[in-house]
């Protein structure tokens, strides 16, 4: 009876902070991709300045939100963003509009592709 508690007990916590790190994982990324966004709109107008400056906004966003998000999600996930987060500041240097619009779009395709990993579905799980 003992090892029954005890496997419930965990298994609440497990379904407890699942939730929680979905939950913030949905937030970082709705909040990156707000930026994002901006940022593909400065690129639109050729407003360049702005949208460097919003690139560094977003690459210290996901500094502080990337802590959290290494402990449970795929690292190889979090390596693809960090490699395009390197990227597209240089493309905005270089005033590279192609360029700096698709890894834009990778960016936030990556951090779909995150929060969709980590949802409780059972593809997910299999």
């Amino acid at each position: 009876m003992k090892n029954v508690v005890i496997s419930l007990i965990i298994s609440v916590l497990m379904i407890i902070s699942m939730s929680f790190s979905i939950k913030y994982l949905n937030k970082a990324s709705q909040n990156l991709e707000r930026l994002i966004d901006e940022i593909e709109k400065n690129i639109a107008d050729d407003n360049w300045d702005k949208a460097y400056k919003t690139t560094i906004e977003l690459t210290d966003k996901w500094k502080d939100y990337s802590k959290k998000i290494k402990l449970f999600s795929n690292h190889q996930e979090i390596d693809n963003i960090e490699m395009e987060l390197q990227k597209l500041p240089q493309y905005i240097k270089e005033k590279t509009k192609d360029e700096s619009l698709a890894c834009a779009y990778v960016l936030k395709f990556l951090l779909h592709h995150i929060a969709d990993l980590e949802k409780i579905r059972l593809e997910n799980i299999f």
